[in-house]
């Protein structure tokens, strides 16, 4: 036969065993909450190092297809006046078309990074 005091050893040792049960969960979904935050911000560092650099990129790589233009117009020029052959002046132009296709892929690339920021500091699509 239980006594009364065992029995109230007994719901007192339940309760215990269901405060650590729930302070186990706190810690584990705290534990789980830190992950996703760490996570978010990793994206967002990661959005912004490649929001910089490609616009870094894009930069450079207008100023090149500028150059490039540039040594087209005066190849052209030369061209017009006798001073050289017309393959010089098709590969001043191959190279401004290889400058300018990479100053668009580099342009959709920064508008990619632009949305992949975007996303990541949890903006809304509507």
């Amino acid at each position: 036969m239980k006594t009364l005091g065992s029995n109230a050893a007994t719901a007192g040792g339940a309760a215990r065993a269901q405060v650590r049960a729930q302070e186990a969960a706190l810690e584990q979904a705290r534990a789980g909450y830190e992950s996703v935050v760490l996570a978010a911000l990793q994206e967002v560092e990661d959005a912004l190092v490649a929001l910089g650099k490609d616009r870094e990129r894009l930069a450079r790589l207008r100023e090149a297809a500028e150059a490039a233009a540039n040594a087209a117009l005066l190849a052209q020029q030369r061209y017009a006046s006798g001073l050289i052959d017309f393959q010089v002046v098709l590969d001043t132009q191959r190279t401004l078309l290889a400058t300018q296709e990479s100053v668009a892929i580099t342009g959709a690339n920064v508008g990619a990074d632009h949305v992949r920021l975007y996303k990541a500091l949890g903006g809304g699509w509507e």
